[in-house]
């Protein structure tokens, strides 16, 4: 499932990346912190945020723009 994915690059999108990427990274800082390695845990976890943020920036509409009360 995974292996096809990274394979076949025509087909796989930014989500499909984004979405994998925060799925390993989630589950490595998961082992890593069972097996009491702290800073690889953390670092995996700041990894896993970044790709929550940036596939949760991708799911949200964009966001028309303000403009001032002069216009």
């Amino acid at each position: 499932m995974a292996d096809k994915d990274l394979i076949d690059r025509d087909r796989t999108t930014n989500h499909d990346v984004v979405d994998y990427i925060s799925q390993v990274t989630a589950q490595l800082a998961q082992i890593a912190a069972a097996q009491h390695y702290t800073t690889l845990a953390q670092v995996l976890e700041m990894a896993w945020l970044e790709s929550e943020q940036l596939r949760n920036a991708e799911a949200a509409p964009p966001q028309p723009l303000r403009r001032g009360v002069a216009g």
